[in-house]
């Protein structure tokens, strides 16, 4: 395989992470250039061209969320397409993970990629033969190998922490993969694929048919990652690829290890609760999740705060009270078994989790705790539902249920809110960043980490190699270093300017107004007759016959006041000169630390040539 340009793991690594900062075409290019340098030792000679998704105008990729950055590099021997697709970090994007990662019933973001990378190619002129290349992280990985396999979008594919492809997923996308599994297991329609085929027969069938395609497909994962730790067991999903596993967090066992004793279908119900209460709590925090918990239009709820105001809102809001219950009944039964299953098993969920050193023992006791009153509202709001479906008017009214039903809808409104933040506040979800960071990638960088080089989020640190080991954020120095010299040239060349403006408009504009006193007065001297009107008030005309033989001038021209800023611009200019002699004083101190062969210098030097 040839070596590409941007060569794979810590540079596609640092920045596929950089690229959530959705920077613009400078700011990403002066990006790659640093990263490659540090990672290299030497400066990128190419042209670079960067297209984003807010630059295309395209309904489908507006509409569907996708996000991602196509990055054109040339140095003069190679020609490549870099093509970034992002994780999750929207709305569309937790729907489509629920939708497409993990219940297959969706590609639109696979085939969002392939028709940005269409567009990308077009806006920056590449030609048909160049190689694309993709790097994507968590739902950006699926998107890109999902797209390689249905579309052929990509000739090579590089996974950090990547969601993987899901069979019925490429079942929907892929014609030809389509027939294969329609010959080989005689059905024809998606639904009857996952009703008759076990789902181990047709991840292994995928699996086989793409086996050529998997030699272009390369994955770095960590063991303790949590996403490919469960999809494991979600049917449909499938490994594709070269895959290399690091070891991220050695101080707790991976969240695969802690899974494989829960059943499968307990899993797929704490995911599923966990993308709902992800997605509403992006879209609004914590009040959203009561709302798209169970469909409800809070905004009716606004004045029931107790029974009395409960029963007057079902008395006098007969339409909105209707509205309500229909979308209760559509939305509790469901969310009840989920939440359930997931009491059911508290002992081996949560004990797990406090077992390995996730979570403490107070903060697993709060979840179970809060979920058991979750469980016991949304039961009587199903028994309500279920006592009262046949009564109506009075007999509503007067049904003993009424009361725990009319009870249970406050709760709704006012208590579940608190009871979430009672869950925020013990700390769970702050204990579990540990495990959400097994998903990041600075925590693969950290674990990959070799020789005196390592990282500090997607910073490079070296550790010094003279006398005690000392870290120094080289990212840090280059940038501080490249930084700061131009704002010291910007401020050097304002002081010149401030030095000519003084020049000209206080000591230049004085001469020039000095010189022309002194002419008019050289005038009013050699021609004395021009001024015979001065004495037209001595005497009136034609009477008047004074005339003006010579005119002395006594001229005194005091010097200029308070213009002296020599003093205050030798200040100023000190100030530059101190700044840079302690830049360079800080490059040295730096130098000093490492032997020669580390190269720092070089990297200096080079970093500001871009």
């Amino acid at each position: 395989m040839t070596k590409n340009i941007l060569d794979y793991k810590s540079i596609s690594m640092r920045l596929t992470d950089e690229e959530y900062n959705n920077m613009d075409a400078a700011e990403m290019e002066s990006k790659i250039k640093q990263i490659y340098l540090e990672e290299t030792g030497s400066l990128l000679d190419a042209d670079i061209k960067i297209f984003h998704t807010s630059e295309s105008s395209n309904k489908l990729l507006a509409s569907s969320g996708y996000d991602g950055t196509a990055i054109y590099v040339d140095d003069g021997k190679q020609e490549e397409l870099y093509v970034i697709s992002q994780g999750s970090t929207n709305g569309p994007d937790w729907s489509f993970n629920a939708k497409g990662v993990f219940a297959g019933e969706s590609t639109v973001q696979p085939a969002s990629t392939d028709t940005f990378v269409t567009e990308a190619k077009q806006h920056l002129g590449v030609d048909k033969d160049t190689k694309v290349i993709s790097w994507g992280h968590s739902l950006g990985h699926h998107n890109n190998a999902t797209s390689f396999l249905g579309s052929d979008t990509f000739d090579e594919v590089y996974g950090m922490n990547g969601a993987q492809v899901n069979a019925y997923e490429l079942f929907e996308l892929d014609r030809e993969f389509q027939k294969a599994v329609s010959d080989e297991f005689d059905v024809r329609l998606k639904d009857e694929l996952r009703d008759t085929v076990p789902a181990d027969e047709i991840e292994e069938f995928t699996k086989n048919y793409y086996k050529d395609k998997s030699d272009d497909i390369h994955q770095i994962i960590s063991s303790d990652d949590p996403l490919n730790g469960l999809t494991t067991y979600v049917p449909g999903i499938v490994e594709i690829g070269e895959v290399e596993v690091y070891d991220t967090n050695p101080s707790v066992p991976g969240i695969g290890e802690l899974a494989k004793d829960i059943p499968p279908e307990v899993i797929r119900d704490v995911q599923d609760l966990a993308l709902i209460y992800a997605k509403a709590d992006n879209a609004g925090g914590t009040k959203e999740v009561a709302n798209q918990l169970f469909g409800v239009n809070m905004d009716y709820l606004k004045g029931v705060n107790s029974l009395g105001s409960f029963l007057s809102w079902y008395t006098f809001n007969q339409g909105e009270f209707d509205e309500t219950v229909k979308a209760l009944n559509k939305s509790v039964p469901p969310l009840l078994d989920k939440v359930r299953v997931v009491l059911d098993n508290k002992d081996l969920i949560f004990g797990r989790l406090q077992e390995a050193g996730y979570i403490s023992l107070k903060e697993k006791d709060t979840m179970i705790e809060e979920l058991e009153l979750i469980e016991s509202h949304l039961s009587t709001i199903e028994d309500g539902l279920n006592a009262n479906s046949s009564l109506s008017g009075v007999q509503f009214l007067q049904d003993i249920s009424t009361v725990a039903f009319g009870g249970s809808l406050v709760w709704i409104k006012s208590s579940l809110t608190s009871s979430i933040e009672r869950m925020k506040d013990s700390g769970f979800f702050e204990s579990l960043n540990k495990i959400v960071a097994s998903h990041s990638i600075p925590e693969l960088l950290a674990a990959m980490s070799e020789g005196n080089k390592s990282y500090f989020g997607t910073d490079m640190v070296y550790t010094s190699t003279k006398g005690d080991p000392i870290k120094v954020n080289i990212s840090a120095a280059l940038r501080m270093y490249r930084e700061t010299f131009p704002i010291l040239e910007e401020k050097e060349t304002k002081i010149r300017n401030f030095e000519q403006a003084v020049k000209e408009e206080l000591d230049d504009n004085y001469k020039d107004e000095k010189r022309k006193v002194q002419d008019e007065i050289n005038r009013m001297e050699s021609s004395p007759s021009s001024y015979r009107d001065l004495l037209a008030k001595h005497g009136h005309l034609p009477a008047f016959n004074k005339e003006m033989k010579s005119i002395k001038v006594h001229e005194v021209f005091y010097p200029l006041e308070n213009n002296d800023f020599d003093e205050e611009i030798h200040e100023l200019k000190k100030s530059v000169e101190s700044g840079k002699l302690y830049i360079e004083k800080y490059r040295k101190a730096i130098e000093d630390l490492f032997d020669e062969e580390d190269n720092v210098s070089r990297l200096f030097d080079f970093s500001r040539r871009f």
